[in-house]
């Protein structure tokens, strides 16, 4: 997330959050939640959990939104209202939530195969027998 922001920034001249009144701190809390939620969610998935891309997808958009509103509420009433609407229209959030999905499809199939008896992928030099 935190790289395609910098990349989006970088190639479009935008700010990530161009609200002042939402502080230093609001976006990078807001991440930092959604990456942990992110994670424990990809780590509980099995391979019956078919709705992982579209559960991920909601955390990766949502979390970050409200976890940011959260933090920039500190600031008053005004500056959470901002900050959860420019964040919640920004191309920002549509990468981010576009990149959570396609964790969990890659999540998704990487459980599936290993339920199917995949084994670990090995390099050519590696025998069998190694673990």
């Amino acid at each position: 997330m935190i790289a395609a922001n910098g990349f989006i920034s970088l190639f479009t001249g935008a700010e990530v959050l161009p609200v002042p009144q939402a502080g230093p701190l609001a976006l990078p809390v807001g991440v930092a939640l959604a990456a942990v939620l992110l994670a424990v969610r990809a780590a509980r998935a099995t391979a019956s959990s078919v709705l992982l891309p579209l559960e991920l997808l909601l955390i990766g958009y949502l979390v970050p939104v409200v976890g940011a509103a959260l933090v920039a509420l500190l600031s008053g009433p005004e500056g959470a209202l901002l900050t959860a609407g420019r964040l919640a229209i920004s191309w920002f959030s549509v990468a981010a939530a576009v990149l959570a999905a396609i964790e969990g499809l890659v999540v998704l199939l990487l459980v599936r195969a290993a339920d199917a008896g995949a084994d670990r992928p090995r390099w050519p030099w590696e025998g069998r027998d190694e673990p």
